[in-house]
């Protein structure tokens, strides 16, 4: 059996580097094409413990199923449009600079890692995968501006890793809304009234009325203002029982969270 000493080991990572890229945290050896060594992966601020529908992250573990006090006084199609979010990271670093790289500065390597960390988490725990798979649009604007749609980027990502289709045509964002920065979720709502309108193709029909279970894709959730108006459209629309998750690379911090000390 081979036995490794340190000179064989540095060889050994230095041949497959050729093969795999480093990883985009460490600029270590990443054994894979996710930009991501297992180390680096382990240290990430996993949303471990949160909210079982809508991903609120919790400082403790309160145990499995546990919801958060938005949820238990509303079920969640009242509360928010969506079934469940799976959101695999909380917004710190280094998850909020690659993130940035991604929109700011088209990093595809930041995106792929980004991808690569919520593949895993939607593996591990959801195995009831949609049958489409819908990335949170932009505004013809912003989109013009920056060039590209983030959450496209992450959705084909994780369309081609787990086999479903992905459909950007359906959803539209009507308003370029303002920043929804500093506004609390009650603004965020109002902001974002009338923001989304379904495509009223006869092939969208046909794919709404074909579809039962759907996943909205986006980057970044803080109170998941966006998610909810985006769900309630896509019902609207469908005019049939749909069940809806929201896939999300990382959630936001409430305020008072002592993870903001991570």
């Amino acid at each position: 059996m081979w036995s490794f000493n340190n000179q064989t080991q540095s060889l050994f990572e230095q041949i497959c580097s050729l093969f795999t890229p480093p990883c985009l945290l460490c600029n270590g050896f990443s054994a894979n094409l996710d930009n991501y060594c297992p180390g680096c992966y382990a240290d990430l601020p996993h949303n471990h413990y949160c909210c079982a529908i809508c991903a609120l992250p919790f400082d403790t573990n309160l145990g499995a199923s546990i919801l958060c006090g938005d949820c238990l006084r509303q079920p969640p199609h009242l509360a928010h449009g969506f079934d469940q979010a799976l959101v695999a990271l909380h917004y710190l670093p280094p998850i909020s600079s690659l993130v940035h790289a991604l929109k700011d500065h088209d990093n595809q390597a930041a995106g792929r890692l980004l991808a690569a960390c919520l593949y895993q988490y939607i593996h591990l725990n959801n195995p009831d995968l949609p049958q489409l798979i819908l990335p949170m649009p932009l505004h013809k604007k912003r989109l013009q501006q920056r060039g590209f749609n983030q959450a496209k980027v992450i959705g084909k990502l994780l369309s081609k890793r787990f086999g479903i289709s992905l459909n950007d045509r359906i959803i539209k964002r009507e308003k370029d809304t303002a920043s929804q920065q500093g506004l609390n979720k009650q603004q965020r709502r109002s902001n974002l009234r009338q923001a989304f309108t379904i495509s009223p193709s006869a092939s969208v029909r046909k794919i709404l009325a074909e579809v039962q279970h759907i996943a909205i894709v986006d980057d970044v959730m803080t109170t998941g203002a966006s998610a909810n108006a985006v769900a309630k459209a896509l019902r609207k629309a469908a005019g049939h029982e749909l069940h809806i998750d929201v896939w999300c690379v990382a959630r936001t911090l409430p305020p008072n969270s002592k993870l903001h000390l991570y």
